[in-house]
């Protein structure tokens, strides 16, 4: 096994127990990272961290869970090549629009579009709401926000004027991000004017962010120059899957995969909104263009339909032995694991990665525990996990691991 820097580890370390909040907060954006706030994301300082101990520039940095794209950013900033792939569309919109180099004239549109629909006047919306949008405007449907889904649809609209693919993508995006703030766990929705205000704010915040942003990550290419591949490539596939993709074989082996898989018996909503109380709705969908039809088991790996989670660990070990395949032995695995029962679930998840084919490293700078590894308390964060039947669900205060694995022998 290849030597690593104690002082990068130690830096991982400390990263993995800050606690910094995550988010800036919902109205600040000072980098793609606050684009949109993707739920059970790990921290920048965290991922920066693991991809400095594990891997050098020029190296292939992979998620297969990606999420919010928090890896990739950083991969893209420390000049690697960034992979990544999920099963959730809004998740890879999110994730694309995170990590895109853009131009001044597409920014400029952005603010534009922006500037236009907070202009216009705001009607209530007066198409009918057939069975499609009636799915997609789920609890968003009363008359007491016809003004909102006015506003939305004329803001959609309004993407006709943008020339760029790019800038109609990043625009959908700060729709996302305002909406978000407007509606997901919010029992009194905003005005429509309180909205168009925090539009026009986010595009602003926002374009100035990818402005930085794109400086950064091109400064960082040149760092590396050479390889002819694209520097991000996020592909909508799940696991099993990915590494059938023409487009992965192009890249070497990853040297780090980086990523946080849903957790046994935990309950993210990772597609659903919630809207005045705890009412779900498919809209981020709508706003960002993309499709949906799913479930939660869909993108949980069955993480709470089956309370034996003997379904979950299979599909676990499926999806890892798909990683394994893109593997080789210079690759190091990290990734951020909770559980609600420690006892029981770790050591299955253990065997689930043996089963698909790596070996658990332990590093004497990175434990915080007897059993060597590094254990963290996620301040602010309440999971819902099982206790028992379906119905008998309690809060349950996150507690995670790093675990860092290595292909097999």
């Amino acid at each position: 096994m290849p030597s690593f820097d104690s002082v990068a580890l130690a830096r991982l370390r400390d990263a993995a127990l800050s606690r910094t909040p995550i988010s800036l907060g919902v109205r600040r954006t000072a980098s793609p990272h606050e684009f949109y706030r993707y739920p059970a994301r790990f921290s920048p300082e965290l991922a920066a961290a693991a991809i400095e101990a594990f891997s050098k520039p020029g190296d292939v940095v992979a998620d297969y869970f990606v999420g919010g794209g928090t890896t990739l950013v950083e991969a893209r900033r420390a000049s690697r090549l960034a992979i990544g792939s999920d099963i959730n569309s809004l998740s890879v919109f999110v994730s694309n629009v995170k990590t895109r180099l853009y131009s001044a004239a597409e920014l400029d549109q952005v603010i534009g579009w922006a500037r236009k629909v907070a202009n216009d006047d705001p009607v209530p919306d007066d198409v009918p709401i057939d069975e499609i949008a009636r799915s997609y405007f789920r609890n968003l449907t009363s008359a007491d926000t016809a003004s909102h889904r006015g506003m939305v649809r004329a803001a959609i609209a309004g993407l006709d004027g943008v020339d760029s693919p790019k800038a109609r993508a990043f625009a959908r995006c700060v729709l996302l991000r305002t909406a978000q703030w407007a509606f997901d766990m919010r029992r009194d929705i905003p005005s429509v004017e309180l909205v168009l205000k925090a539009l026009v704010d986010n595009a602003s915040m926002m374009t100035t962010a990818a402005r930085a942003s794109t400086k950064d990550y091109r400064v960082a290419d040149e760092r590396v120059r050479g390889s002819g591949l694209p520097r991000s490539l996020v592909l909508h596939e799940g696991l099993p899957g990915v590494s059938d993709h023409r487009s992965v074989a192009r890249y070497p082996a990853p040297r780090l995969v980086l990523t946080s898989p849903p957790y046994p018996g935990v309950y993210v909503n990772y597609h659903r909104w919630k809207v005045r109380g705890r009412h779900e709705t498919p809209f981020p969908y709508f706003l960002a263009g993309q499709e949906d039809g799913n479930g939660l088991a869909y993108y949980t790996m069955s993480a709470r339909s089956d309370p034996s989670l003997r379904t979950y660990f299979s599909k676990l070990e499926v999806a890892f032995a798909d990683i394994a395949r893109m593997c080789d032995p210079s690759t190091h695995v990290v990734q951020v694991v909770g559980f609600n029962d420690v006892g029981d679930q770790l050591v299955r998840y253990l065997e689930a990665m043996e089963g698909a084919g790596f070996t658990e490293v332990k590093f004497d700078e990175l434990a915080t525990d007897e059993d060597g590894r590094l254990w963290r308390d996620v301040p602010g964060r309440r999971w819902w996990a099982h206790v028992g039947d379906r119905a008998d669900i309690a809060p349950h205060t996150a507690r995670e691991v790093v675990l860092v694995h290595r292909p097999a022998s």
